[in-house]
C-alpha cells in the first residue's frame, strides 16, 4: 500500500514539474536559436531529427498541445521504467 502512495505522489509531481517547465520554457526569450545568432554560429547538421525543434509538427507554439504531450511521454516513461523494474525485480 505504501509503495502505491509513493508511486502515484512522484506521478504527480513529475506532472506538476512538467506543466511549471513547459509553461516558463515556453515564455523563455533566450533561447539557444538567440544565442547561437549573437554568436553568428550556423547551422550545419549532421542528423535529421524526427522532432526537430523539439516539437510535433503542427503543434509548434501551442502550449497546451506542448504540456499534453509532455504528460504523455512522462508517464510512457514511467510505465517502460516501471514494467522493466517488474521483470528485474528478484523473486523472493
Amino acid at each position: 500500500m505504501e509503495n502505491k502512495k509513493m508511486i502515484i505522489i512522484g506521478i504527480i509531481v513529475s506532472i506538476i514539474f512538467v506543466i511549471v517547465g513547459c509553461t516558463l520554457l515556453s515564455t523563455s526569450a533566450e533561447t539557444l536559436d538567440k544565442i547561437a545568432e549573437e554568436l553568428g554560429a550556423s547551422e550545419a547538421s549532421i542528423w535529421h531529427s524526427p522532432l526537430p525543434d523539439y516539437e510535433i509538427p503542427g503543434f509548434e507554439g501551442n502550449l497546451i498541445a506542448n504540456i499534453g504531450i509532455s504528460i504523455l511521454f512522462t508517464l510512457i516513461i514511467f510505465l517502460i521504467s516501471f514494467g522493466l523494474g517488474k521483470a528485474l525485480r528478484r523473486r523472493v
